[in-house]
């Protein structure tokens, strides 16, 4: 991951990674859409972010493939 201006750009670009890979598994979810939709409001509201922020973060600490 190249190197962030702020740590605020950092965590932005983390975000928006972990943003990505859940909307990608719930569209391959083969859930009812009566289904999908609380999921989706469950998991993509916000402020639940700094769990995969932090595995992320540690992931390119330690030099793994982050985005894989």
């Amino acid at each position: 991951m190249p190197a962030p201006e702020s740590l605020g750009d950092y965590l932005a670009s983390l975000r928006q990674m972990s943003e990505a890979a859940l909307e990608r598994v719930l569209e391959r979810s083969a859930a009812p859409e009566m289904v999908r939709t609380p999921m989706r409001y469950a998991l993509l509201g916000g402020g639940k972010r700094l769990r995969p922020c932090l595995t992320l973060a540690t992931a390119d600490a330690v030099a793994a493939t982050v985005g894989a």
